[in-house]
């Protein structure tokens, strides 16, 4: 899976946590369009703390109610392995494709005041 696009939709809490929100577009027919959520790192980078399933429908949907079944957390099943475990480098890959698409780290960093 590769990112083809992704930008900052904002900042908000997820279980607790300030983060910001990103919408991201890939070249997977199974996952077209991901949310992703970044939050703050030890190592003075981004922590991807989510990923969400975002089957909303903008034509039905169009105020982005996010209380409904269209955003479904896929964190761990879009990087498992066929033996149940993570795939870290697959997950660190995504994760590097979506903060190194432009403009994308220094917009979170500016949300979360680093």
């Amino acid at each position: 899976m590769n990112v083809t696009e992704a930008h900052v939709r904002r900042a908000t809490d997820r279980e607790g946590i300030h983060c910001c929100e990103v919408e991201v577009r890939t070249d997977d027919p199974a996952a077209p369009e991901l949310l992703a959520f970044f939050g703050p790192s030890r190592d003075n980078d981004f922590d991807m703390l989510a990923v969400v399933n975002n089957d909303a429908n903008r034509e039905v949907d169009w105020y982005d109610n996010n209380l409904h079944q269209a955003f479904s957390d896929v964190s761990i099943s879009l990087f498992q392995t066929s033996t149940m475990k993570t795939d870290w480098g697959r997950r660190e890959t995504f994760k590097e494709q979506v903060l190194s698409y432009p403009g994308v780290r220094a917009d979170i960093a500016r949300l979360l005041d680093r």
